[in-house]
């Protein structure tokens, strides 16, 4: 027969709140009782059922996330970081997929707002006001992920993503300071301002700040997929007089489609063109190995945005960003300035 928090507490020859209260780690509890509980729960191998639990604490232990692409390497990261930091806080991940779909998104959040979730990160692409409608009916913690909304627009949710604007700087720093003074840009689209308009106007400014000049034909912006990547490159080689010695790609999987790109006419890299990343998310199983920015410490600074202890005054709702740094790797070489 299924045991249940009664038999536990018989067995104790304790009362069924005392258990409770140890489940829950109260620390009204003497240490004598909670001994003595414990031995009970691990004698009979007991597992409180978490749907009767919840009604009592209100807690689920369920932690959302609703992403836009699980197939990009790098989202790929971010959830086994975000699960393996909830499991240190028996916390359990959910993972929910709604493929760049506005309609999808919104069904998705229908169905988590009807379940009592404790958590919810939203890996949104586009923000707009339909979707930050429906953010705010969740009654638990919200956080917005890898996504931020312009400077100009009042948000209530904490942001947690990477720097991309002093990253994409600081990649073009690295280039110039290895001698290239023609670097180009492909990067995702102008719409997504953190991963795809903040990154655009970090390279930009570090080549003005270089007094380097960028033709107009050197900048390319659409999606982040590799074949967005591989019609970038495409259209600087058809369309410059002269070809850049270096690129600057606003992912990594944009940096394999620019590289495939420069095979198809024969140039190599890092030999004839280097080719930087962002992301680090598939340094292991392609080659060249890219140069690329690496993230640290996601799955912390996600959980501590939603659960940690919230900063008072106006800047309660800030930017969180992960630590970074520039990785050099064989897609890049050094120049004769």
């Amino acid at each position: 027969m299924e045991v249940t928090i009664k038999d536990i507490a018989a067995d104790a020859g304790v009362s069924v709140s005392t258990v409770s209260r140890v489940m829950n780690d109260s620390k009204s509890v003497s240490p004598e009782l909670k001994e003595r509980v414990m031995k009970s729960i691990k004698k009979f191998h007991f597992r409180p059922n978490a749907a009767a639990r919840s009604l009592v604490t209100k807690n689920t232990g369920l932690v959302a996330v609703l992403e836009a692409d699980v197939r990009n390497p790098i989202t790929a990261i971010h959830l086994k970081q975000i699960s393996d930091v909830c499991m240190k806080h028996n916390k359990v991940v959910i993972v929910c997929d709604y493929d760049f779909d506005e309609e999808k998104a919104l069904l998705l959040m229908d169905n988590m707002l009807e379940r009592n979730i404790d958590g919810l990160i939203f890996q949104g692409v586009h923000l707009n006001d339909r979707l930050m409608k429906k953010l705010h009916r969740f009654e638990c913690p919200v956080v917005l992920g890898n996504q931020g909304p312009p400077e100009n627009v009042p948000c209530e949710f904490p942001t947690v993503t990477v720097d991309s604007y002093n990253a994409a700087k600081d990649m073009t720093k690295f280039l110039i300071s290895e001698g290239h003074k023609h670097i180009a840009y492909v990067g995702g689209s102008s719409e997504d301002y953190t991963n795809g308009t903040l990154r655009l106007r970090g390279f930009l400014d570090a080549m003005k700040e270089a007094n380097l000049p960028v033709q107009d034909s050197y900048i390319y912006q659409s999606g982040f997929s590799t074949e967005d990547g591989e019609k970038g490159m495409n259209q600087i080689y058809e369309n410059s007089l002269a070809l850049p010695t270096a690129v600057v790609a606003g992912s990594d999987i944009i940096a394999v489609g620019v590289i495939r790109c420069l095979k198809a006419h024969k140039l190599k890299v890092p030999d004839d063109i280097s080719v930087a990343g962002f992301d680090d998310s598939i340094s292991d199983i392609y080659e060249p190995q890219l140069s690329t920015v690496r993230m640290y410490d996601q799955g912390e600074i996600f959980y501590n945005a939603l659960f940690g202890e919230k900063e008072a005054g106006k800047n309660a709702n800030k930017w969180r960003y992960f630590p970074y740094q520039i990785v050099r790797r064989s897609s890049t070489r050094r120049i004769n300035a």
